[in-house]
């Protein structure tokens, strides 16, 4: 398995520190974010507490903007820069995701392996929709919703 401390910005992203020996490239040069938020931000988000977020008008813990000041609640930030995208669930049980991810993804699994378990196929064509998306949604909302800076 790659990953195994929590990422600066876990508390958006539920991500973790790849320990890949290319962590530095994969992450965007910061070794203290995983692989998305190195991507997406290149830096450690800002959260505060008890934000009046502009966009749902809920007093919440947010984060500010990367690119300015304003501040929105995490769950408003999270679906500017990911949209509204549910990650697809694992298709089999924990053990056999836990034995999956210990190959380190579908390229260095072994194909008897893969043709016990055909549905990570779906699954990881699930999860690449999904980055798509999140590529999609990175590109039109890499600015903030209030001053589009």
């Amino acid at each position: 398995m790659c990953e195994t401390n929590p990422c600066k910005n876990f508390e958006f992203c539920n991500g973790y520190i790849c320990t890949h020996p290319n962590k530095y490239l994969l992450s965007g040069g910061n070794p203290n974010l995983c692989i998305n938020c190195g991507v997406m931000f290149r830096k450690e988000l800002f959260f505060k507490d008890d934000v009046e977020c502009p966009v749902c008008i809920e007093t919440k813990r947010g984060i500010t903007q990367p690119n300015c000041e304003h501040a929105i609640c995490i769950k408003c930030f999270r679906d500017c820069y990911y949209g509204i995208y549910n990650e697809p669930d694992f298709p089999y049980p924990k053990d056999i995701e836990e034995e999956y991810e210990e190959y380190g993804g579908l390229c260095d699994t072994p194909k008897s392996f893969l043709d016990k378990y055909p549905l990570i196929y779906d699954y990881e064509e699930e999860c690449n929709k999904r980055f798509d998306k999140q590529e999609q949604m990175r590109i039109i909302n890499s600015r903030c919703p209030l001053c589009r800076s």
